[in-house]
């Protein structure tokens, strides 16, 4: 298997491993106030595997030269948009 071929299966791979984590703790969530399905222990687990998975991603993406660091934005987040009077007065 040459070098571009093992990149992409191990961002296949990560990616799987990342999806299936988060599914996971999605499918084993529980209401405030009740006993998690999960130990402490494993939650700490899934979370420390996905922060190795997330990291391994961006220095894949850093060393292809994709990396764009972007983070999520919520729905209820407000974003701000910033512009110049200049642009204004072109418009």
């Amino acid at each position: 298997m040459n070098n571009d071929n093992t990149q992409n299966f191990e961002i296949k791979l990560l990616g799987a491993v990342r999806k299936t984590l988060i599914a996971v703790a999605k499918d084993t969530m529980t209401k405030p106030g009740l006993k998690h399905p999960l130990s402490q222990v494993t939650q700490k687990m899934i979370t420390d595997c996905l922060d190795i998975v997330t990291s391994r991603q961006i220095a894949i993406e850093k060393s292809l030269g994709t990396h764009t660091r972007m983070k999520p934005v919520y729905t209820d987040e407000q974003v701000v948009q910033s512009f110049s009077v200049d642009d204004l007065k072109k418009a």
